[in-house]
């Protein structure tokens, strides 16, 4: 675990009740940020930053849809009048949407529908955001961080769709990195295998541990290793912008 002192700064994680994302607003709250935990207005959202409070951090709930542009906007605002300004969104906010997976070949079950959702869910939420956090973001000039995934650069994601919204992000930030500078960067990370004990997710396939041994680092990546990477590139990072890091135990080296 990297740290940084965040005293005085201000976060806003998407995602943030579980997961990577779940990991980045501790992370950030434990080296001094004021953190707005933004995800669905349901019971989970609530529980989670209070059990993050209990333990002395400060951070707060943010209640938003991402597939909602007014949502979004809304949530924004409210956050940066709350703590006084915005520094870094960090969009962990992500779904597969389909509870199984569907091969390429499965065209059928690739419906206008489906890349409706993932679109919004995965790629368009990251433009949302940053475009409703960018006159904030000028102001204390700020740094962005999204996330890609593996599959974003070398397909087999769980569907076609997901796997284009991931690679879109890429590209995504690398305009934003362009259009939003000098005063702001823009980055992104490219998660490949999470722990599941670091996330209280099941692994999807029997073997992920198996096949995580035959990376260069021989195992899974922890959800805390990636939100160091979100620290690192927003607390530090000076002279990066439009990257993608990938964090995937050297599989794409």
């Amino acid at each position: 675990m990297i740290s940084a002192d965040l005293t005085g700064k201000r976060t806003i994680v998407t995602g943030g009740v579980s997961g990577i994302g779940l990991s980045v607003v501790r992370t950030f709250a434990q080296n001094g940020s004021t953190v707005a935990m933004a995800d669905l207005a349901d019971g989970q959202i609530g529980e989670s930053a209070l059990a993050l409070v209990d333990d002395g951090p400060d951070v707060f709930e943010a209640p938003c849809d991402l597939r909602d542009n007014d949502s979004v906007i809304f949530m924004i605002d409210s956050a940066a009048e709350q703590t006084g300004g915005i520094d870094y969104p960090v969009n962990i906010a992500g779904h597969p949407v389909m509870l199984t997976a569907s091969p390429a070949s499965d065209l059928e079950s690739q419906t206008e529908e489906l890349w409706s959702e993932v679109l919004s869910i995965n790629l368009i939420s990251a433009f949302r955001t940053a475009k409703a956090a960018a006159p904030y973001l000028r102001g204390s000039q700020g740094a962005i961080v999204n996330t890609s995934a593996m599959s974003g650069w070398r397909g087999g994601g769980s569907s076609p769709p997901y796997s284009m919204t991931k690679d879109g992000i890429v590209t995504l930030t690398k305009e934003l990195g362009c259009g939003l500078g000098p005063e702001v960067r823009v980055n992104a990370i490219s998660p490949s295998y999470v722990h599941p004990d670091s996330t209280n997710f099941p692994p999807r396939w029997e073997s992920v541990f198996e096949d995580c041994e035959a990376l260069p680092l021989g195992r899974l990546g922890t959800a805390v290793e990636y939100a160091d990477a979100c620290l690192f590139l927003c607390a530090g990072a000076s002279y990066i912008t439009g990257q993608n890091i990938h964090g995937d135990g050297g599989w794409s080296g």
